[in-house]
């Protein structure tokens, strides 16, 4: 079955005749007869009753009607929807930006974007960054911007953004809070919260090389949950640091390195559109504040 052969009928079930509606579809009479005899062939019986001068919808034909005006629709809103596409008056993106990733520059660059494609259709996604990495790879994101993995899959395409600098984040009031940094034996009776990530994981095999085990008591997997339980009192993390500091202290880890790469990812050999296109060609372009993202 063809889509003309879809047209062909729609016409014939609004004009029943078939000398108007192989005008309306501009084709001969024979033409559109010989269409919608190929219909009638594949569906196994007749779709119009013929009556001398008048012509009716079969049983069959009446069932068949609405299903192929759903057809029909679908298949031009499609078609337009390509010509949008192309002509950039729609734009779509679906990015995936991890959780622990907060930085101006990123925020700045989505409205640059948005200005520059007034058809943008944004669709942000979020997660760790391994979840958003296998939706990458599942073809449910366009483009995703995920601390680097120690092992990128196959066909994994990255283009490096800035750096991400882990730290000792706890309450304000907290006895350490005062200093310039800490160590890793002032901290060896804390208790942590674990966001999920490499951090914990840095920060473990740190404490077991020193001869101890690190009490991670809590578990989150919502920055937002992870800055509460940290400004009540109910342990530290170890994350790159926040935006939001309201009751919070920030404090390096002496002796323990903690750094990952951000970068803006996408799954290579995918031929990307007008929208992520313009994303990657304007993040790589712009001039990253790598001492503000240490910060941030």
């Amino acid at each position: 079955m063809e889509m003309h052969q879809v047209r062909y009928f729609l016409a014939m079930a609004q004009s029943l005749n078939f000398t108007r509606a192989a005008e309306e579809c501009n084709v001969t009479q024979p033409s559109l007869t010989r269409a919608i005899q190929k219909l009638e062939e594949e569906f196994g019986g007749s779709l119009f009753r013929r009556e001398r001068s008048r012509t009716h919808l079969t049983d069959l034909g009446r069932e068949i009607l609405p299903l192929f005006e759903i057809a029909y629709e679908s298949a031009q809103a499609a078609k337009n929807l390509a010509r949008e596409i192309g002509k950039a008056r729609v734009a779509p993106l679906t990015l995936g930006i991890a959780n622990i990733i907060e930085n101006d520059d990123l925020r700045a660059l989505l409205g640059e974007i948005a200005a520059y494609l007034p058809g943008l259709e944004l669709t942000l996604r979020s997660g760790s960054s391994e979840e958003l990495i296998e939706l990458g790879l599942n073809g449910a994101l366009d483009l995703f911007v995920v601390e680097a993995p120690e092992d990128a899959p196959d066909r994994f395409e990255a283009w490096s953004l800035f750096d991400h600098v882990y730290h000792m984040i706890t309450q304000a009031e907290h006895p350490l809070a005062a200093r310039d940094a800490v160590t890793l034996d002032d901290v060896r009776d804390e208790v942590w919260i674990e966001y999920r990530g490499d951090g914990a994981r840095v920060l473990r095999d740190a404490a077991k090389t020193a001869g101890f085990e690190l009490a991670f008591r809590h578990r989150v997997d919502n920055m937002v949950h992870l800055r509460r339980l940290v400004s009540i009192g109910l342990g530290s993390a170890f994350l790159p640091p926040p935006r939001d500091r309201i009751k919070l202290a920030v404090l390096p880890l002496v002796g323990i390195e903690a750094t990952r790469s951000v970068v803006l990812a996408a799954i290579a050999g995918r031929r990307r559109s007008v929208a992520a296109d313009a994303f990657v060609r304007a993040a790589r372009a712009r001039a990253w504040d790598v001492a503000e993202s240490a910060h941030y």
